[in-house]
């Protein structure tokens, strides 16, 4: 009796652990070389790949102008970070900044929390306040109710980023969906 209980159990525990792996294959897509995580929009919020991106992959892509390489001291772990503009028609073009750092790992360690200063609804473009102040007002969008003054120029230009690999791309936008397009937009013609 005792035996039969023993047997029922393990197969218990093989039957869960066998629904959990398959769970967990699904989940991750199983069938790539290049791990992605889920995106509910075009492109995915972080991207594992290992390739390594430099400066003149996004410079060199079809349609990008670059505007400026900026000095990355102080900004933790980057080798290095460009500003420019992307877009099909070169009168309506979206501003992008590209951060690189020398692996993935370093990206998301060092490479997020600086992007997070800058991005998104809670993001505070002051120069007393941000940890690296470089290129800050590219950064920066004015909003205002359209009369004489422009108004408060100090809101965030990019609303959110993706990390693709060593990179960390920060897309112009007014909400995250926006910025994740213009983030796909960019990505589609990087070779």
């Amino acid at each position: 009796m005792r035996q039969a209980n023993s047997s029922r159990a393990r197969l218990l525990i093989l039957l869960l652990a066998i629904a959990a792996l398959s769970i967990t294959a699904v989940a991750c897509g199983g069938d790539s070389d290049d791990v992605s995580s889920s995106s509910d929009g075009p492109i995915a919020k972080i991207d594992t790949t290992e390739r390594i991106y430099t400066a003149d992959d996004i410079i060199n892509a079809t349609n990008f102008k670059h505007n400026d390489d900026y000095d990355v001291e102080g900004l933790d772990g980057a080798i290095a970070a460009i500003y420019g503009f992307y877009g099909v028609d070169p009168y309506n073009r979206s501003e992008y900044e590209a951060r690189f750092y020398p692996d993935h790992a370093t990206a998301m360690i060092q490479g997020v929390d600086f992007a997070n200063e800058a991005t998104g609804a809670e993001a505070v473009l002051l120069k007393d306040i941000q940890r690296w102040d470089e290129g800050i007002s590219d950064r920066r969008q004015c909003a205002g109710n359209g009369g004489h003054h422009s108004g408060k120029c100090d809101n965030p230009k990019y609303f959110d980023y993706v990390i693709v690999g060593n990179m960390v791309l920060m897309c112009q936008g007014k909400d995250t969906s926006t910025s994740h397009q213009a983030c796909a937009a960019l990505m589609s013609v990087v070779q």
